[in-house]
């Protein structure tokens, strides 16, 4: 078991330029740092490298995700903007959704969706409304024309959209209104 890779491939890479053998090594540093510190498959795999004049011991730059997400920054982008979804989130910050909804919900944050509001009229809009319905019973009783209205079976479709759009909230905070 490696404790420190960075010590142990130093030591692995002294007992190369010292000229001793994967083996040797091995035994000289588990002798030095206690047993099961490294490994002889681990040793061999080094010392090929530095045969093939690969001397850097530091760790190469992988491709994926990275490990860690910083998690103050997640929370301050659902803050600023409450509707950004997790895949959104997930995307900006280069990690998987569920990992974004692992932080937000350690954070306290809930997703919530919009309330129903009803439209609410102003005054003026009331008295426009109650006007235009007067002009038209008075213009019906001049000359009905609501008899002439042709009617047919008709398919209607209704536009309904009911969907409510979320935002995360923290406790206690009420969801937003639509």
């Amino acid at each position: 078991m490696e404790k420190n890779r960075g010590v142990i491939r130093e030591l692995l890479k002294f007992e190369y330029e010292l000229g001793h053998s994967a083996k040797e090594a091995v035994k000289n540093i588990n002798r030095a740092k206690g047993n099961g510190t490294v490994s002889y498959t681990n040793a061999k795999v080094w010392f090929s490298k530095f045969r093939d004049n690969e001397m850097d011991i530091s760790d190469k730059k992988r491709s994926g995700r990275p490990q860690e997400v910083d998690r103050v920054a997640v929370v301050n982008a659902v803050e600023a903007h409450p509707s950004l979804t997790t895949r959104m989130l997930a995307e900006d910050f280069d990690c998987s959704h569920s990992q974004i909804v692992e932080i937000l919900h350690a954070a306290g944050k809930k997703w919530l969706k919009s309330r129903w509001v009803p439209k609410e009229l102003t005054e003026a809009q009331k008295r426009k409304r109650v006007e235009i319905a007067t002009r038209l019973l008075r213009r019906h009783r001049r000359s009905p024309f609501f008899e002439y209205i042709v009617t047919c079976d008709e398919k209607w479709i209704a536009f309904v959209n009911d969907e409510r759009h979320g935002e995360w909230r923290s406790p206690g905070q009420k969801p937003g209104q639509t």
